[in-house]
C-alpha cells in the first residue's frame, strides 16, 4: 500500500511535465503566443535555464533547512506541491497574443520552480514507503505508474479538446481556450491524486537530527579530505540531468518546429512515448534491484547519446517519432536509478540537504543546454541544435564509469 501511496504521486505530476513543459503548452506559447516557433522555442529555452539555475541555488539551501527541523521535509513538500498547482491555473489566462509573452514566461518560471523543489522532496521521502530490498523497485514502479497514468489524460484531451470542431464545454479555439483549459485538467488531477501521499504524510512525524550549520552539512556530503563518492555521482549527474532537462522541455517544440508536428500529432507522440516509458520504467526497477543502480545508469547514457544522433538524421516524422520511442526508453530508467542510488548513498538524517544537493547536481548549470541549444536554434539551426547536448550526456558517462560504486547497495 505504501509503494501505491508513493507512486500516485508520479501520477499526479506527469501530466504537468508531459502536457504544460513538452507538448502542449510549450508549442502553444512558441507558435501562438509569440507567433513565430524559432523564437519561441529560444524564449521557452531560455526560461527554462534560468529556472535551473534558480532551483540550484535555493534548492540544497531550502533542502539543508527542512532537515533542522521537525517535520520541515514533510511540510515544505506539501507547500511546495500545492503552490505549483496554483500556479498552473494561470495558464488558462495566456490569450494567443504577444502582449502575454512575459506573463506566460513568468507562470512558466513560478510553476516550473515550485514543481522541481516539489520533487526534490518527493525524492527524499522514498526510504519512507520503500525497504532496502525493493528500492529500486518501488522508485521504477512510481515513474512506470506515471508514465502510464498519463495516456488517459492524453485520450481524453485529444478525443475533447484536439480533434473535434466543437470542444467540450464548447470552448473558443479562435482564441486558444482549449489549450489553455488544459491548465486547469492538469491543475485538477495533479491535485487529485497528489491527496494520498500529502494525507498520508500528516501521519508520518519525520524527526530533525542535530541541527547543524547550513553550508557545513552541505559540504560535508561532498567534500572530505577530497570528493566524496557522493560529490563524485552529483558532477556526473550535473552533466547528463543537463542533458535529459533539454530533451523533456523541448522535446515538443522541437518536433513542431522542425518536422512540423500539430497538436494533435504531439499528442500521439506522448500518448506512445509514456507507453514505451512505463514498460521500460518498470522493467528498470527490477534490473535496478537485481544488477545495481551503476549498470542501468550506464547502459542509459549510452543509450541517450545513440539517440540524440538518430533525432538529428531524422529526415522526417516517421523517422523522428522511432528515435523519440528510444527517448522513451532510457529516460525512466536513468531517472528512476540516480533518485535509487543517492537514497542508498544517504544517511537518513541527510535527506532533505542530501537531495537539495541532488536537484542542484541537475539545475545548477542546467541553464547551459537550454541556453545553449536556444541560442543555437535562434542564430544557426533549429534542427541541428540538439548536437550541443551529445557532450554533456558523455562527459556525464565518463566522470561516472570512473566511479567505485558497490553494485547493488552503494555505502
Amino acid at each position: 500500500m505504501k509503494k501505491t501511496i508513493y507512486a500516485l504521486f508520479d501520477v499526479a505530476n506527469s501530466p504537468y511535465t508531459i502536457l504544460v513543459i513538452t507538448f502542449i503548452f510549450g508549442p502553444y506559447f512558441a507558435k501562438e503566443i509569440v507567433g513565430d516557433p524559432v523564437k519561441g522555442a529560444a524564449y521557452w529555452q531560455w526560461t527554462s535555464g534560468i529556472c535551473a539555475v534558480s532551483v540550484a541555488i535555493f534548492g540544497p539551501l531550502i533542502g539543508s533547512i527542512s532537515d533542522n527541523l521537525k517535520n520541515g521535509r514533510k511540510y515544505a513538500f506539501i507547500v511546495t506541491t500545492l503552490l505549483c498547482i496554483a500556479v498552473t491555473t494561470l495558464f488558462y489566462d495566456a490569450m494567443p497574443d504577444p502582449n502575454f509573452i512575459i506573463f506566460t514566461l513568468v507562470i512558466f518560471f513560478l510553476s516550473n520552480f515550485f514543481y522541481e523543489i516539489s520533487q526534490m522532496f518527493y525524492h527524499s521521502l522514498l526510504p519512507n514507503f520503500s525497504k532496502k530490498k525493493n528500492i529500486g523497485y518501488v522508485s521504477g514502479f512510481a515513474f512506470s505508474l506515471g508514465y502510464i497514468a498519463i495516456l488517459p489524460v492524453l485520450f481524453f484531451i485529444l478525443q475533447f479538446f484536439i480533434l473535434p470542431e466543437t470542444t467540450l464545454f464548447n470552448l473558443d479555439k479562435s482564441t486558444g481556450e482549449h489549450i489553455r483549459f488544459i491548465a486547469y485538467i492538469v491543475s485538477c488531477w495533479f491535485l487529485l491524486f497528489s491527496l494520498p501521499i500529502l494525507i498520508k504524510l500528516l501521519d508520518i512525524t519525520i524527526e530533525s537530527p542535530k541541527k547543524t550549520k547550513l553550508f557545513i552539512g552541505l559540504k560535508e556530503l561532498i567534500w572530505n579530505n577530497g570528493l566524496t563518492i557522493k560529490g563524485k555521482f552529483l558532477i556526473a549527474r550535473l552533466f547528463y540531468a543537463d542533458g535529459l532537462v533539454v530533451l523533456i522541455t523541448g522535446g515538443g517544440i522541437y518536433a513542431a518546429g522542425v518536422h512540423g508536428f500539430n497538436q494533435k500529432e504531439l499528442i500521439i507522440l506522448a500518448f506512445v512515448g509514456n507507453f514505451v516509458a512505463a514498460i521500460t520504467s518498470y522493467f528498470g526497477g527490477h534490473l535496478n534491484d537485481r544488477f545495481g543502480s551503476k549498470q542501468v545508469i550506464e547502459k542509459c547514457l549510452i543509450g541517450f547519446i545513440l539517440t540524440i544522433i538518430l533525432m538529428v538524421l531524422s529526415r522526417n516524422k516517421q523517422e523522428f517519432f522511432i528515435a523519440v520511442m528510444f527517448v522513451a526508453v532510457f529516460a525512466g530508467p536513468l531517472q528512476s536509478a540516480s533518485r535509487v542510488l543517492m537514497t542508498n548513498l544517504l544517511n537518513e538524517k541527510d535527506l532533505g540537504k542530501g537531495f537539495g544537493l541532488f536537484t542542484f547536481s541537475a539545475r545548477s548549470t542546467a541553464f547551459i543546454g537550454p541556453l545553449l541549444v536556444g541560442t543555437l536554434t535562434y542564430y544557426i539551426s533549429q534542427k541541428y541544435a540538439l548536437l550541443a547536448v551529445i557532450p554533456l550526456f558523455a562527459i556525464g558517462y565518463l566522470i561516472f564509469k570512473k566511479l567505485d560504486i558497490k553494485e547493488k547497495y552503494p555505502q
